[in-house]
């Protein structure tokens, strides 16, 4: 029910000092091969030069550029297939998970239960501190609980996914808890791995794509591996490479 195959389409600056009516040729030629790119065009080697950060997954140069943030692709005008096959490595490298595991999940968000644990302590201390910040509607807490009352949020294998009724959420944001213990969620089950989702109206649609994530981590080597992360930094490592 809630797969609605989310993408994260690659993104690129494309740089061309030579000329409007080639930079148009250029650009077309590209999105013809990789109609999946999405393309920022920029024409002064200057102002490229001024940009403290790309934003985009990489660039796309028929000048000789400086690395900054992201990996450069110098190409000719008029590109060889050659040239197009070796942006192509770039282009077709799904971008997806680490998105939105850079987007959505941080270190002020991520938990590590070493002691006993009730699912309603939990709730509390999380909605807690997402109050003290701001991110979350004065109702999220209720919706919260009272989602839980209706039908459990197991996804299955020790995963639980509580979430709100409604999107109250200021800014979408996944609460990671680690429970090597385990946490009763009832019904006899019990959650190891517990990502309480925070999703905002302005990102539903994007939200989506991390039950795809979720899915990916439900399987006994995967979460075996997670459940002995004692930092966010090595979950956070472990899950953009779990198969």
């Amino acid at each position: 029910h809630y797969d609605i195959g989310y993408t994260r389409r690659p993104q690129a600056l494309l740089l061309c000092d030579a000329g409007n009516a080639t930079f148009r040729v250029l650009e077309a030629r590209i999105k013809r091969e990789y109609p999946q790119l999405q393309l920022t065009t920029l024409e002064s080697v200057r102002d490229y030069e001024g940009l403290a950060r790309i934003e985009q997954d990489f660039v796309i140069s028929t000048v000789k550029a400086g690395e900054k943030n992201v990996p450069v692709v110098q190409v000719a005008p008029f590109p060889t297939q050659y040239q197009l096959e070796q942006l192509g490595k770039l282009v077709l490298v799904d971008r997806t998970r680490p998105y939105l595991l850079d987007k959505y999940f941080d270190a002020d968000h991520f938990m590590v239960a070493t002691e006993p644990l009730s699912q309603a302590a939990l709730f509390d201390r999380i909605c807690s501190q997402l109050e003290a910040e701001d991110l979350v509607e004065s109702g999220f807490r209720g919706s919260l609980q009272e989602r839980e009352r209706i039908v459990s949020t197991m996804l299955g294998d020790g995963i639980a996914l509580p979430h709100s009724l409604g999107l109250l959420a200021r800014r979408t944001l996944v609460y990671t808890v680690l429970a090597p213990q385990g946490i009763d969620w009832g019904n006899g089950e019990s959650a190891t791995l517990v990502f309480v989702l925070a999703i905002a109206k302005a990102d539903y649609e994007e939200a989506m794509g991390l039950y795809d994530l979720f899915l990916a981590l439900m399987n006994e080597k995967a979460s075996r591996s997670l459940l002995a992360c004692r930092d966010f930094a090595a979950f956070k490592a472990l899950a953009r490479s779990a198969p």
